[in-house]
């Protein structure tokens, strides 16, 4: 009998062991399983402060240019251009300088690629829709080039030929 009872306690001990060394292991956000949260997104690349270019310019190094969208939910924006580069969907946004593309657009910018979520969120990918074609286009990274915004697809190697060629 004396064993039983030892046995019990053994087990019970052993019971509340597992249960304590499962409940520490969390991150402490139970509202959000560790798979998902992310490390801190990566800084938009910003170059060439001084120049300012247009659509046709990022066409000459390779874009696709498709179509022109309605600029008139971004603010300040002169021009925006949907196409492609490596098949690979790229939309370009062309204010009047670098200044404004960081201080009318980059939020937005941060917005279209997920990049504005409260710390721990699940991501959120950007998704615009145009309402003349009803197409949907998720963009993940982005980057400022002179007075340029560029979205990219998935991530911004996809673009780097784009970012290179535009300066030179």
């Amino acid at each position: 009998m004396h064993n039983i009872k030892f046995l019990f306690v053994l087990v019970v001990l052993a019971a509340i062991s597992i249960s304590v060394v499962a409940c520490s292991s969390s991150n402490g956000d139970e509202s959000v399983p560790d798979s998902v949260v992310e490390p801190e997104a990566d800084a938009v690349k910003i170059t060439l402060p001084d120049s300012v270019f247009t659509a046709d310019d990022v066409a000459a190094v390779g874009w696709k240019k498709s179509k022109e969208l309605s600029p008139e939910t971004l603010p300040g924006v002169t021009s925006v251009w949907y196409g492609f580069y490596q098949q690979r969907d790229v939309e370009v946004r062309v204010y009047e300088s670098q200044g404004e593309a960081i201080s009318l657009g980059q939020d937005l910018a941060d917005t279209a690629t997920g990049r504005h979520k409260p710390m721990g969120a699940y991501r959120v990918t950007g998704v615009l829709t145009n309402a003349r074609t009803s197409t949907r286009t998720s963009y993940l990274a982005y980057a400022i080039v002179g007075n340029l915004i560029l979205l990219c697809e998935i991530k911004i190697e996809d673009c780097q030929g784009l970012l290179d060629g535009i300066g030179q």
